[in-house]
């Protein structure tokens, strides 16, 4: 033997727990969770950059927010910015456009309209309005055709266009081609 004493292992129970022991990790541990789910931690946040693809032009140009697609199955859930031409007014107030929300489902090819929300000159989004609609086929040659096969085929139809990262920025890049009646 070496000298060294053998210690032998008792198996005990846990200690049953003391009134109070763990109170201070609970309180740190629900602040943090306060702390970081406050929305006015969310809104120092910036958005997500936008991804505007240029999928039509016609009497607006359409753009789908490529990072805004949310997938469940074939199924995409998107918005669509509808650019208006310059001077574009509703009433007495002018608008740059405003935002189509859609459901594709690319194996049916069909789209259901979701609601709409204005984008008023200057930026001003909002609000959505109208309820999701039934599922309708997508005709031919429209602006949902164009949508739909940039969604779910992966079409680029506007190749020399650049990807737009704001509103703003489609509205520059769009307004001109309403005007010349671009063609992909």
């Amino acid at each position: 033997m070496t000298g060294r004493k053998k210690l032998k292992l008792i198996n005990r129970p846990h200690p049953e727990p003391v009134e109070g022991r763990g109170r201070l990790l609970g309180i740190s541990a629900a602040l943090l969770t306060a702390l970081f789910a406050s929305p006015a931690l969310a809104q120092d946040r910036p958005p997500p950059p936008l991804e505007l693809r240029l999928a039509d032009v016609g009497r607006f140009a359409a753009f789908v927010d490529i990072g805004g697609i949310a997938w469940t199955g074939r199924t995409a859930r998107l918005r669509v910015l509808q650019v208006a031409e310059d001077g574009f007014t509703a009433g007495t107030e002018a608008f740059w456009g405003g935002w189509r929300y859609e459901v594709l489902d690319c194996d049916a090819r069909t789209i259901a309209h979701a609601g709409f929300a204005s984008i008023r000159a200057g930026g001003k989004e909002g609000p959505v309005s109208g309820d999701q609609r039934p599922a309708t086929a997508i005709p031919a040659g429209g602006a949902d055709d164009a949508v739909a096969k940039v969604v779910c085929d992966g079409w680029r139809p506007f190749a020399a266009v650049p990807v737009a990262a704001s509103v703003e920025e489609a509205i520059k890049i769009g307004r001109p081609l309403i005007a010349t009646g671009a063609e992909p």
